[in-house]
């Protein structure tokens, strides 16, 4: 029997909302008749280009970690004091299913719709990043144009492959490092 204290509910709404995005995405797709492939960007990309943008976003990630401190120390004393299920349910929202549903939205499906307007490319990836960035109302300024910064770099690689699948992979690695 799960105990459903106040902490374990938090982390489960994390579990959830970002799966009801991932839903909402597909179920948009479906209905526009847009296409996953062209519209969405699920596609393969590049094994070549993909190691590139993986290294010089995981560059930005550490440089800025070690300029700015942005992650904090390496405190595990939050994860031994929670219960093993929220740790689990805290890495799974955080790492995986954040990174999806909020990649499949920017750089997904909004990134498919708005390069095809008058912004084009370069002026949709800068909204799709100012967008994203806004959302991360829970940092500092100076977090939040990391985040910025790191939103163009997913939108890039996103027009350089084609892919939103790179992207989603770029912010599930960021996200690993900084959840814990």
């Amino acid at each position: 029997m799960v105990d459903w204290t106040p902490q374990l509910q938090k982390t489960v709404l994390k579990v959830v909302v970002p799966l009801l995005i991932i839903a909402g995405v597909f179920v948009i797709a479906r209905f526009r008749r847009l296409s996953w492939r062209e519209d969405l960007g699920l596609i393969r990309p590049p094994a070549g280009e993909s190691a590139l943008w993986i290294a010089v976003y995981a560059a930005w990630m550490l440089l800025t970690d070690w300029l700015m401190g942005w992650r904090g120390p390496w405190d595990f004393t939050v994860w031994a004091q929670s219960p093993l299920i929220v740790d689990v349910l805290r890495v799974l929202a955080v790492s995986f299913l954040g990174p999806i549903g909020e990649e499949l939205a920017f750089r997904g499906l909004l990134y498919g719709r708005l390069v095809k307007t008058r912004l084009g490319v370069a002026g949709t990836i800068v909204v799709l990043a100012a967008g994203w960035a806004a959302i991360h109302t829970d940092y500092s300024l100076s977090v939040i144009l990391v985040i910025f910064v790191g939103g163009l770099l997913l939108g890039a690689a996103r027009y350089r492959t084609g892919s939103v699948l790179l992207p989603i992979v770029m912010h599930i690695l960021w996200n690993l490092y900084a959840v814990w």
